[in-house]
């Protein structure tokens, strides 16, 4: 009896652990794919008609900061890279999380970040519910450390994508396809 009561007091915890890691409702990912044309790069450069093409899954669609499950609409790049890039989001209201292994840590960044990892979180600050917020523009820019001779250079744009975020109610925010 006495291993009994601990084990179930752990069985428990783990469940009320894991109970806002589960997404309800079975909402499927908004997606979004077009091909990229001439875009500018931040390095002065264009990206060539053919570039290739990425897509944008955002999830949950709906969002609002009191939802205990996720810390934000998660957003991904789906690219096939070749060579080393990076991944520079950007929007222009909110802000980005970072929640990724190993440490499952959750880091609120700027409005503008580059990393390696090809998901991030965009969220806005709990502070502005109940007031009128507006449209929401995200652009993913992948690039590549590119050479120059003689040594290294910028970054160079292989392709660019980006999302909107549109509002339903004041609090929800809705990724748009």
């Amino acid at each position: 009896m006495r291993l009994f009561f601990p084990l179930t007091i752990y069985i428990v915890i783990i469940i009320i652990l894991f109970a806002g890691c589960i997404s309800r409702g079975g909402e499927p990912p908004l997606a979004t794919t077009t091909p990229t044309t001439l875009a500018p790069s931040t390095a002065g450069t264009t990206v060539a008609p053919n570039s290739p093409d990425i897509s944008l899954e955002a999830a949950p669609g709906r969002y609002n900061p009191l939802m205990s499950s996720t810390v934000g609409i998660r957003l991904s790049a789906r690219y096939n890279a070749s060579v080393p890039v990076v991944y520079n989001w950007t929007a222009d209201y909110g802000y980005f999380v970072t929640w990724n292994a190993p440490d499952y840590r959750v880091t609120i960044d700027n409005r503008n970040i580059v990393t390696d990892q090809p998901s991030i979180y965009w969220s806005y600050p709990t502070a502005d519910m109940g007031t009128k917020k507006p449209p929401v523009t995200i652009r993913l820019v992948i690039e590549t450390e590119r050479l120059i001779h003689g040594g290294s250079g910028g970054r160079g744009t292989i392709a660019w994508k980006e999302i909107h975020i549109g509002w339903e109610g004041n609090d929800t925010a809705v990724a748009e396809i």
